[in-house]
């Protein structure tokens, strides 16, 4: 492949070889990017690359031949940014989010371009079969919070998984993070990336846990969630709905503490145990922070509402907490003298 003539693609897809041996070809250091003419650009797009990606909000830039370079070259500045600031809840979302652009982009890419992209991975999938193994190996966090990837529900033969499309989009999105998690080296990075870095560790770190019980609304919270807490509070609850509370609360970017608050409505708590779950399901222990099922796989464990439309319980809470606003000022403007 000729990579000058595949700039775009490789802007698209920066994790795959041919990128890589691109970046390789271009013969600059760390440290010479930073005061380099044409790409020191990169170095910002990187650390904006790892922000907007931990926000699933990273669209990669690609036009001329600089905006294509300087968007590879963004790709791996991020990539030690996030192994330098050494936390893995912040490289586990970063990864994630490199991940989701490329599941976005692959839904209006052509199909050779995803060819060289599976085999790049070292995906072996033929007929929209995978072979057991690696199936296995790729659904091993989104198993967690989709049932439809266990193996009991799905149909084996061969040694081979079915899949369709996109369930496979799905699974190249796995791969794709785990090639972004795969280890970099930061003993030799310049002294200002190694600055930058702790900047952004204070501020990346210090993010998560935004909210606190008081700013949720219970009057908001979907009628699902409300559900689970009567459930909870009667000892009643499910190991699966002792999950979605927890992990939809933690979403919502509550601390363990406040969602222990929660928890303790329930005659069972036993603070050690559901310290030591959230402290997992939030990503301190482990890395990989969960996130709360979807309303189809609610439904599917038998706790969510038939009449629901919502594709999931924290957009429609984020929906009612703006339909409950809206009410608000509108009756109070009603309700003015004078109107």
């Amino acid at each position: 492949m000729d990579v000058e003539q595949d700039l775009g693609k490789l802007a698209r897809y920066p994790f795959l070889d041919d990128a890589k041996a691109y970046v390789a070809s271009l013969g600059l250091s760390l440290s010479e990017l930073f005061d380099h003419p044409v790409y020191s650009g990169c170095i910002e797009a990187g650390r904006k690359r790892l922000i907007d990606c931990r926000q699933d909000a990273f669209k990669p830039e690609s036009g001329d031949r600089l905006t294509n370079q300087l968007t590879i070259l963004s790709y791996p500045v991020a990539r030690i940014l996030a192994a330098s600031i050494g936390n893995r809840y912040v490289t586990q979302r970063y990864a994630r989010g490199e991940a989701q652009t490329v599941y976005k982009l692959l839904s209006s890419e052509n199909p050779e371009t995803i060819k060289e992209i599976i085999s790049d991975l070292g995906i072996e999938s033929t007929d929209q079969k995978m072979p057991l193994t690696q199936y296995l190996k790729l659904v091993r966090f989104i198993a967690k919070e989709n049932p439809r990837f266990h193996l009991v529900n799905r149909i084996v033969h061969a040694g081979y998984v079915e899949v369709n499309r996109d369930d496979f989009r799905l699974l190249i999105r796995e791969a794709v993070m785990n090639r972004v998690l795969e280890p970099v080296a930061t003993s030799k990075i310049p002294a200002k990336l190694k600055e930058m870095a702790v900047k952004l560790r204070a501020s990346l770190t210090g993010e998560r846990h935004v909210a606190n019980v008081s700013s949720i609304d219970d009057k908001a919270l979907p009628e699902c969630i409300k559900k689970m807490m009567g459930l909870l509070e009667d000892g009643a609850a499910t190991h699966n709905a002792m999950f979605i509370l927890a992990t939809f609360f933690l979403n919502l970017g509550l601390g363990t503490e406040d969602v222990l608050n929660i928890l303790k409505k329930s005659p069972k708590y036993n603070e050690e145990v559901a310290r030591y779950q959230l402290e997992f399901l939030s990503g301190d222990k482990g890395g990989t922070e969960y996130t709360c099922p979807t309303c189809e796989t609610i439904k599917s464990y038998g706790l969510g509402c038939s009449e629901c439309t919502f594709k999931h319980p924290l957009q429609r809470y984020r929906m009612n907490v703006k339909a409950r606003k809206y009410k608000i000022r509108h009756e109070r403007l009603k309700n003015k003298p004078g109107q």
